[in-house]
This record gives structure tokens, sequence and C-alpha cells, in this order.
């Protein structure tokens, strides 16, 4: 072989492995169903939301690109650990249990669950103890920290785990439940919004929530990637919930 040839094919083998970190994808999971952190558009699948935006800005500042890829809070961990996708984001809460099962990035936002009730309501519903009685009618989505701090916290309320993220708001927006528990960042996004939903004393959630993305096991160095990003970019990101 040439000393031209050589170098060619030496340029060729560069340029194939430049290629090839360029196009590198991470595959991102996500709910879709947690506004206003990750939201899926039903007409044009598009995803969008304060966490899409923080992983879209991590791609774009690492080279990499983006696919997303829907799950669901009961399927979520499951899902990960099957390798459908390479790290998991929206709204996800920091559990021992989760983290036995995968990677935890650095602490992306602090929150805390509060209760969500109709407007005009909130002094009924004030303290766990006003809800927790007979007869109130509490609601939440399954497979989540909402179902499992309402399991662990109710004892006299009546509690129903409802089909999916959106039937707990129907519920109560219809009259047919009294009250959700859930984060104080949703909470305040449906209040906002104008929804007839209130949230009680969001000021002071009942628990303290670190919220964090989360990576396969085999992707240490995409997390540690996402770490060190991360602690250049939060202060500018976000303000702490």
């Amino acid at each position: 072989m040439t000393r031209t040839a050589k170098f060619l094919t030496a340029l060729a083998l560069c340029l194939q492995g430049a290629l090839a970190y360029a196009a590198e994808t991470i595959l991102v999971g996500t709910t879709g169903d947690y506004q206003p952190v990750s939201w899926q558009d039903p007409a044009s699948g598009e995803f969008t939301g304060d966490d899409i935006d923080l992983v879209k800005a991590f791609a774009r500042d690492t080279g990499r690109d983006i696919k997303f890829v829907q799950t669901s809070w009961p399927s979520l961990m499951g899902d990960l650990t099957e390798a459908k996708f390479m790290m998991a984001v929206g709204g996800i809460s920091y559990t021992d249990e989760r983290a036995k099962l995968a990677l935890v990035s650095e602490t992306v936002r602090t929150d805390g669950k509060v209760a969500l009730v109709r407007c005009g309501e909130q002094l009924q519903y004030d303290t766990l103890r006003q809800i927790d009685s007979p007869g109130v009618r509490v609601v939440e989505n399954p497979g989540g920290t909402n179902e499992r701090f309402a399991r662990t916290t109710l004892k006299n309320a009546d509690l129903t785990i409802l089909e999916d993220n959106h039937a707990p708001f129907r519920a109560l927006k219809d009259g047919n439940a009294d009250v959700m528990f859930t984060d104080g960042i949703e909470a305040l996004y449906m209040e906002r919004q104008d929804t007839g939903l209130c949230a009680v004393k969001p000021d002071k959630p009942y628990t303290v929530i670190r919220k964090v993305f989360l990576f396969r096991k085999d992707q240490e160095a995409l997390r540690d990637a996402f770490n060190r990003w991360w602690k250049t970019r939060e202060t500018a990101l976000f303000t702490t919930q």
C-alpha cells in the first residue's frame, strides 16, 4: 500500500469515527402526561416541557441526537431495565427502589406532595387529618409516588386508583372525587391553567422530593456526562421549586 493510500485509509477511518460520534442518539423515555415537565401533543406526537427542554439542551451542547420513547408510570422502570431506552426524564422522583434498578442523576429540582382540590374547597381539606376522614374521596394515578404517598398516608379516606394520569383531574372537576395528592409543580400548573382546581398550601408540602433523571445501569458514561453538564447549567436553567 502506498503512502498516499495509507493516508487516505487512515483519514477515512477518522471520518467514520467522527460521523459515528456525531450521530450518537440518546433514547429517552418519558411519559408525556405530566405538565409542565413532560407532555406529548396528541395531534403531532411532539414532546414538550421543562424536562424535555433540559434534555434537548444537554444533547445539543454535547453533540448528541435524541429520540423520545413514550412510556408510562407503571412500566417506566421495567422499560428502562429492559433497554427500551437509555435514560428516563419527566418529573421522576428519587426513591431507593429506583436507585437500585438505575443510575441516578444529580437533583434537577426539589418538590413535594400537596393536595389538589376544587377551587373554593381548600379550607375543607386544609390538613391531612381533614383529608384522611371517612367519606373523603381521594383519587390518584397509577404506578408512581402519588399512589405510594396516598397508600402510606391514608387510613380512613376512600382511595381510588384511576387508569391514567389524566383521569384524577377529570374526576375532581366532575365532582366524582374530592382530593388528589400530587407534586407541587403539577398542582400549581393546574391552578394557573384556570382548570377550576387549586393547590392546598403549596408553600408547605407534606414531603420533600428530589426530582432526577434515571439512566440504565450500563449508561454510566452518559450519566456522568449529564452530571458534569448540569453542574454548569443548573443555576441558569431552573429556580428550585
